[in-house]
């Protein structure tokens, strides 16, 4: 098992599914800022030129939605089988990658990002991205009523969500506030080596 990487948002929710789910996987360091994801031998394993790619079983699963997705199916951990949970768990985790990305990065970009390029972030890009994250934040601060995690156990979906969580401005959200305490508390997000 082979994932290829970066320290950015999306390959570390899958290395946190990797850590959380206690596989050996091979990391295989893919370096965005020489272009590396462009080159034609890694676009035989990623078509779309990007991070991460995880090798499995003999497939390769280039979206991280998709491979959170297999590796809950594969191990039958964290993540439900049946029932309401999984309908839950999958309009989140689909919604993490229809709308929830598109606004999360550009704080990511403008917090982390910009300042170790030696630029100055777009306060005006990020105050647009808040108008449109607002009712999604509300969406998930109203899923964590009386639970600690999305589903109410810890699953492979709060990975989805968890590599995002330090750079947006929660404070009207208390209960996120503690959700990404918990995340960037346990021993898998220590492991990942976040460098923000």
């Amino acid at each position: 098992m082979r994932l290829h990487w970066y320290w950015s948002t999306n390959p570390q929710k899958v290395r946190l599914a990797l850590e959380e789910l206690n596989l050996d996987y091979e990391l295989q360091h893919v370096d965005l800022a020489a272009r590396a994801q462009k080159e034609p031998p890694y676009r035989q394993i990623h078509p779309r030129g990007k991070v991460p790619a995880l090798e499995i079983d003999g497939k390769v699963l280039w979206e991280s939605g998709a491979a959170l997705l297999y590796l809950g199916e594969r191990e039958k951990r964290l993540w439900p089988s049946e029932g309401s949970k999984r309908a839950v768990a999958l309009n989140l985790l689909f919604m993490e990658s229809a709308a929830w990305q598109a606004q999360a990065s550009i704080y990511f970009y403008n917090q982390v990002v910009m300042p170790l390029i030696g630029r100055e972030p777009d306060e005006q890009r990020m105050e647009h991205a808040a108008k449109k994250i607002h009712p999604l934040l509300e969406l998930l601060n109203q899923q964590l009523e009386g639970s600690r995690y999305l589903i109410g156990d810890f699953s492979l979906l709060d990975c989805a969500y968890a590599p995002w969580l330090p750079v947006l401005d929660l404070e009207a959200f208390p209960r996120l506030v503690d959700w990404r305490e918990r995340l960037v508390n346990r021993a898998s997000w220590r492991a990942c080596e976040f460098p923000y």
